[in-house]
């Protein structure tokens, strides 16, 4: 059996990753799952992050991107959480692109009485909150870029050559934008800022 480990650096979170991989890319359903359980939850927050309404929606789009396209991957563990990452960097975009062009118009909240209920959203809450307090904590004294910055290295776990590479900025930018935000954090009394260093 595979297991997915909780680590953070340049330790590897999925045992036997090549097989794991060489596996998903042939299409077994086992590898694919254990490709899931260990990117899911901080693919998830991230997308929680930037888009809350509609981050499951986005993390789907985001696997199935993945799903077809895992065959032309190459690379270790690290560079697949980055891939996977700018998929969702790029899922995201289009849908922010989508909503620009998308014209809503607004509904009374009395007409919306009438509509049958779904789950309640009290208890869907509650379930998310704490992952996104967390964030909205980290993020809230931050501007939009330290921000991305601190998520995609905190959340993703990412490395500052992947997240510039995703951001389309050099590392040096990175670990600048980092440092500050992290000082700036430090400045309004955040506690429990994770460390971003490798261990």
């Amino acid at each position: 059996m595979i297991r997915v480990e909780a680590s953070y650096g340049d330790a590897t979170t999925i045992e036997d990753f090549e097989q794991v991989l060489d596996a998903a890319s042939a299409g077994e359903e086992w590898a694919a799952a254990v490709l899931f359980d260990a990117l899911q939850p901080s693919l998830l927050r991230y997308l929680r992050w930037e888009e809350p309404g509609a981050a499951d929606d986005l993390a789907g789009e985001t696997w199935l991107a993945v799903a077809e396209r895992i065959h032309d991957f190459t690379g270790d563990e690290r560079a697949l959480r980055a891939w996977v990452f700018s998929v969702a960097r790029r899922r995201l975009a289009d849908h922010r692109r989508r909503g620009a062009r998308r014209r809503t118009q607004s509904v009374a909240p009395q007409d919306l009485n009438e509509l049958p209920g779904g789950e309640d959203p009290a208890d869907v809450v509650l379930e998310a909150l704490s992952a996104q307090q967390a964030i909205d904590h980290l993020v809230a004294a931050l501007s939009p870029g330290q921000a991305e910055v601190l998520v995609l290295r905190v959340v993703a776990r990412l490395s500052v050559e992947d997240v510039a590479q995703i951001l389309g900025k050099r590392p040096g930018t990175v670990r600048v934008i980092e440092h500050r935000a992290l000082r700036r954090l430090s400045r309004e009394g955040v506690d429990h800022v994770p460390s971003t260093r490798r261990v």
